[in-house]
């Protein structure tokens, strides 16, 4: 019987390659990986699997340690500038400080010659100073009082504020705990696929049965 020759292996066409040549170019030389890769991964290469595979792991990596490695930079960056332009504004300030200080005891010279002066118009003065110290008087007293009524009023509008603070606290925390369990949904999903096991998933909840009333009973107890 005569031998048939064996058969050719059946191939998927591959209608894009032909319209896209100079794109494949840069793939090659950009990304390290190529389409030729790519199709010998699919034909079971285990060399080129291996390749795309330590590439993908090598793009992880970068996804999650580029930004907080740049972060660092931008700390160091910020932080030399911070202490650098610290040293300058002591230089600065001991420049000027040095200069008040000068000033400063040629204001004394001048005040002794001030206070043999003013003693000599003291006396004058006196009739004249005792009546705006009454004037003055009468004010801050009168303002004493309407400070001492705002001030009562903002602090309890504060005090209002802090307690409805607190209320929300519950709420505020269950948002959080809601995107955070949306976050690993999504994540178990994207790694796991149809094996994605959301039940191992521990859910928070903070709106539990009774509390808001047992709050309000609390608060009410408290005098709030």
């Amino acid at each position: 019987m005569k031998q048939l020759p064996p058969a050719k292996v059946p191939k998927l066409r591959n209608h894009i390659l032909p319209k896209g040549k100079l794109l494949t170019q840069v793939l090659g030389k950009k990304f390290g990986v190529t389409l030729a890769d790519f199709d010998k991964a699919m034909g079971g290469d285990i060399a080129a699997a291996q390749k795309i595979g330590e590439l993908a792991r090598q793009g992880r990596l970068s996804s999650d340690l580029a930004p907080k490695l740049a972060q660092a930079y931008l700390e160091i960056i910020n932080g030399s500038e911070a202490y650098n332009k610290a040293t300058a504004d002591i230089l600065l300030q001991a420049g000027k400080s040095a200069i008040a200080i000068d000033k400063a005891a040629s204001q004394v010279m001048l005040g002794q010659q001030k206070y043999v002066h003013q003693r000599q118009e003291l006396a004058q003065e006196f009739v004249l100073s005792k009546n705006t110290e009454n004037t003055r008087h009468n004010y801050q007293m009168n303002y004493t009082q309407i400070k001492g009524y705002v001030d009562a009023h903002l602090v309890g509008v504060d005090q209002q504020v802090a307690i409805l603070e607190q209320s929300n606290r519950p709420e505020n925390k269950q948002i959080a705990a809601d995107e955070q369990l949306q976050s690993k949904q999504i994540s178990e999903a994207l790694e796991k696929g149809e094996n994605a096991r959301y039940d191992l998933i521990p859910e928070k909840q903070y709106h539990t049965p009774g509390f808001k009333e047992r709050f309000m009973q609390f608060k009410a107890a408290l005098g709030f």
